[in-house]
């Protein structure tokens, strides 16, 4: 019995990613023609963010209100994808506050702005096999996130960037200068 528990356990911590992504969730609001996100992406969020693009077709700007980060890179380059596919534009307004994961969501927008007051927050990632600094620049574990990086913006700087800014345990707030070089915003 206790064997079959365990497995149970287990097969639901696979499902799911982990306990964290079974708890922490991304709100989704649609007010008219914006999409405004808030929480943290997480395994379910590709999903609800399609089903509410599919259900609102008016939407033309995802704004980001309060995203803690990520518990799923790759469900963050696929939001970022499916924006940028359907020609989104992103926005921070002012006292947004958008960490790690939540940033290379922002990448996504055609159009991307941040108004003053807002804050975007980068670190190196970290994974359960290692940090982004543990690992030579051409190791292709670099690859998912400095790819995506590089189809946003063209070049993949803004990504070296992000890791050597801040250790996995810090956020650097990024300047307006530092946005403006990197590319990160377009206005």
């Amino acid at each position: 019995m206790r064997a079959e528990l365990a497995c149970v356990a287990l097969l639901g911590l696979v499902g799911c990613g982990t306990l964290e992504n079974m708890s922490q969730t991304l709100d989704l609001q649609v007010d008219g023609q914006v999409l405004r996100l808030d929480g943290i992406i997480n395994s379910r969020s590709l999903g609800d963010f399609v089903d509410a693009l599919d259900e609102n077709p008016d939407v033309r700007i995802v704004e980001l209100g309060q995203i803690e980060g990520s518990l799923d890179g790759e469900v963050v380059a696929e939001m970022g994808y499916t924006i940028r596919d359907a020609g989104l534009a992103t926005r921070l307004e002012s006292g947004a506050q958008v960490f790690s994961g939540g940033v290379d969501l922002f990448l996504g927008g055609v159009d991307r702005r941040v108004a003053p007051g807002a804050i975007l927050g980068v670190h190196e990632w970290e994974s359960g096999l290692g940090r982004a600094r543990d690992y030579p620049r051409d190791d292709p574990e670099h690859e998912p996130t400095r790819g995506y990086i590089e189809d946003m913006l063209g070049t993949d700087a803004f990504y070296w960037f992000t890791i050597n800014a801040a250790s996995f345990e810090e956020v650097h707030v990024m300047t307006r200068e530092e946005m403006l070089r990197y590319g990160v915003v377009t206005q």
